[in-house]
């Protein structure tokens, strides 16, 4: 655990050479501040021609875009653009995917890293507690929505990666140990499961099982990957500051085990390097693979791991085709 903690902060990968990304197109979710901002600010340093960038209001968009070229001297150059998105709703997540659909032309690399850290319960309008709804069904039908359209847009292999959180690795998924057999994300999205340090790992356990899904759909022409840049200090745990103390401990804690915004954003980056026979790889850069897989074959690569994604896969591709009909046949045949 030392180790693994020693090498999260310090033993940070290197940025690829100058112009791994040139000529490039970009589009990064959740990019108005942390991880999704420090991104931008690296691929467009690395010769990107454009950065989309998106938000949940184009105000915020509008000052990270500023914050981006004052980073990397292309005011006035227009290699940022903004587009807004709010993933609390389907409708705001099926609007985004259509505009992207309409109006870009090219696109190489997809970053799903919208996301919350839930600190209290709340439900989004659709009825499932929010970061269920951020990180497991809004995401996974952008990438549903993106992903046919990307295979045929021509122009060479795509990237789409989506950041993950290895604290899924720990997690429990056995009746003994109080995990749903069924109704997997009804029981979760009920205020008397709300487990407040414990909500971001179940979502993003979730998360991990769909984007699992999703990689079998996408080669050869995407490479998918999920990803975990590590422990990182950005404000996604802004909730918990809640009063002086818990704004001078969480900060505390962040700044003695957690890597920089800049270095967290590096294994972002290189995840759309990654080369065809890496699909589906989960990719981090604190943890070998052997460690990784050692670490979830209780409830990821096992059988107990594998019956509970094809559980939850389920469960999504239902609520997602009662909500936006079609999305099944996207699942089916892409």
């Amino acid at each position: 655990m030392l180790t693994t903690a020693y090498r999260n902060k310090f033993a940070l990968p290197s940025l690829p050479p100058p112009g791994s990304f040139k000529g490039q197109h970009i589009l990064i979710t959740g990019a108005s501040s942390g991880l999704g901002l420090s991104s931008a600010v690296h691929f467009v340093n690395l010769g990107a021609s454009s950065v989309i960038i998106t938000a949940r209001t184009t105000t915020k968009g509008v000052a990270a875009k500023a914050q981006i070229e004052n980073a990397t001297n292309t005011i006035g150059k227009d290699v940022v653009k903004v587009m807004e998105l709010d993933m609390s709703s389907f409708a705001g997540t099926l609007a985004f995917a259509e505009r992207v659909k309409a109006e870009v032309k090219k696109l190489d690399v997809v970053l799903l890293n919208a996301g919350l850290f839930p600190t209290s319960f709340r439900l989004s309008q659709e009825g499932w507690e929010e970061s269920i709804q951020v990180h497991v069904l809004s995401t996974s039908l952008l990438a549903l929505e993106l992903l046919p359209w990307l295979k045929k847009l021509g122009g060479g292999k795509k990237h789409m990666s989506f950041v993950g959180s290895g604290n899924h690795r720990d997690l429990k998924i056995g009746k003994a140990d109080g995990w749903p057999q069924e109704d997997v994300l009804g029981f979760w999205s009920q205020k008397d499961n709300f487990v407040k340090m414990k909500m971001y790992d179940v979502s993003k356990l979730m998360e991990q099982y769909v984007v699992n899904e999703i990689a079998k759909l996408s080669s050869p022409e995407v490479i998918v990957n999920p990803l975990c840049p590590g422990m990182v200090k950005s404000d996604l745990a802004r909730e918990y500051q809640t009063n002086f103390l818990m704004t001078m401990a969480v900060n505390g804690f962040m700044t003695l085990l957690s890597k920089t915004t800049e270095g967290g954003a590096r294994s972002l980056v290189l995840t759309a390097l990654t080369p065809p026979e890496d699909n589906g790889k989960y990719i981090t850069h604190y943890q070998s693979d052997k460690d990784y897989k050692n670490a979830v074959q209780h409830n990821v690569l096992g059988p107990e791991g594998q019956k509970m994604q094809a559980q939850v896969w389920k469960e999504v591709l239902d609520i997602l085709e009662k909500a936006v009909p079609g999305v099944k046949s996207i699942a089916h045949s892409a």
